[in-house]
């Protein structure tokens, strides 16, 4: 299968990144120039870090001399290879809820040092999670393809709007789902229906020359298309059973199916044997809401335990025979911990320590567990393809955030860092996988 690639030419590398840009003037090799609508110039500066230290976009506007005339930080919908599709907001009237038409939507190639507005998509309206981007192989220009995946009353029929850089406008078309994804092997609980339904959370670019991108709901599976393609039709690939729907005397259960993002996570892979592939990760955690609040009045949970799973897809067609476990799950408890990285975690607070009955026992560091640890957002690493990244805090929505980087084959934690602090309280996404060639 051809696979979108590198525009660089030179080898790529992972790169964890913060969900929204900062605003701020940080200029270097890869700093970039465009106007907003109103002819505002935008500076963009992308400052890399190893992971699990976290990269940095920073947004700017020397025309601007009030930071505070954008409206709200900038956010990053999507990365890909080196190509960044963000959005801005300057001087809205609307303190909430701002309207898609309200937004600048731009195209950063890190590697051409190039910055390119697209058209704004309204009248048509779309959330981010459905929006997806294709770089076009040029080295030194924003050329891309933006498309967005909308689901319309009839379930076999979705709306595709595609912005192509050269074109400079949307068009859209109705696409027919041609290939439904293959049947669950299971009989779904009636309050788990919403697994019979596809609604992206998220999308994937494998690219090549029908430029193939994924459309995933990560409760369910995922729609490909070619969106270059002049008849494009959809086709479905099953996604792994969530480990929610089973209880552990091994029965169905009928729990609701809340947002998938704090649990599953997919990236599509060009493997160092040049085997294109997707990886999937999946978190089970397990926790109890106590009865009382914490100090900004929210709600109290204790987490007793979490495990992490990730498969491979090689094949990618319609069959969940395709999903091939990495390894065995990996359980909190039984994840290694060096002593320096006890001390490490001990001091970013995120050892926890169950209470005890006998409250004159005396504690030692080995008493401090990381499976009471609250983890969320699990991302598979794209290089090495062994590393599942993170998010971890303190307690349950704590402001202040880190990342695990945990060996999935050694079973140990791998590193730790402080990833910053949580400008949203809104967890939708964080931490965003992505690759670039190093400096």
């Amino acid at each position: 299968m051809a696979t979108v690639g590198s525009c660089s030419g030179h080898e790529e590398e992972d790169v964890l990144l913060d969900g929204h840009a900062y605003i701020g003037n940080k200029p270097n090799h890869t700093t970039a120039v465009d106007f907003t609508r109103n002819f505002e110039r935008l500076v963009a500066s992308f400052w890399r870090a190893p992971p699990p230290l976290p990269s940095t976009l920073y947004v700017y506007s020397p025309d601007i001399s009030d930071p505070a005339a954008f409206s709200e930080a900038p956010r990053i919908i999507r990365m890909v290879r080196g190509f960044i599709l963000f959005r801005v907001v300057i001087r809205s009237r609307h303190r909430f809820c701002i309207p898609m038409e309200d937004f600048d939507y731009f195209v950063y190639n890190v590697h051409g040092r190039a910055l390119y507005r697209i058209t704004n998509p309204a009248p048509l309206s779309f959330h981010d999670d459905v929006v997806g981007l294709l770089p076009r192989p040029f080295r030194t220009s924003a050329r891309c393809s933006v498309a967005a995946l909308v689901p319309t009353p009839n379930p076999s029929v979705f709306a595709l709007h595609v912005f192509h850089s050269n074109i400079g406008r949307w068009a859209s078309t109705q696409v027919v789902l041609k290939d439904p994804q293959q049947d669950f092997p299971i009989k779904i609980p009636r309050n788990a229906r919403r697994l019979l339904s596809h609604y992206p959370s998220t999308v994937i670019t494998i690219g090549g020359e029908g430029g193939t991108m994924g459309w995933v709901d990560l409760w369910r599976g995922i729609l490909l298309c070619d969106i270059l393609s002049p008849d494009p039709v959809l086709r479905g690939v099953p996604l792994p059973l969530p480990r929610v729907l089973f209880k552990p005397d091994g029965e169905i259960s009928s729990d609701h199916f809340g947002c998938p993002k704090p649990f599953r996570r997919i990236t599509f892979i060009n493997r160092p044997d040049g085997r294109p592939c997707l990886r999937f990760v999946d978190l089970d955690v397990s926790c109890t809401r106590l009865p009382d609040e914490d100090e900004s009045g929210r709600p109290s949970f204790w987490f007793d335990s979490w495990s992490v799973i990730t498969w491979s897809n090689f094949k990618m067609s319609n069959s969940f025979d395709d999903w091939k476990n990495d390894c065995m799950p990996v359980h909190a408890d039984i994840i290694i911990l060096k002593e320096q990285m006890r001390m490490q975690l001990l001091e970013y607070k995120l050892l926890r320590k169950k209470p005890s009955q006998d409250s004159k026992s005396v504690s030692t560091n080995a008493d401090w567990k990381l499976e009471n640890l609250w983890v969320s957002q699990p991302t598979p690493s794209m290089l090495p393809p062994n590393i599942v990244y993170l998010i971890a805090r303190a307690e349950f929505m704590h402001p202040k955030a880190y990342v695990l980087a945990v060996d999935m084959i050694k079973r140990e934690v791998h590193g730790v860092t402080e990833f910053g602090t949580m400008r949203e309280l809104a967890p939708d996404i964080i931490c965003i996988p992505g690759s670039v060639s190093p400096a």
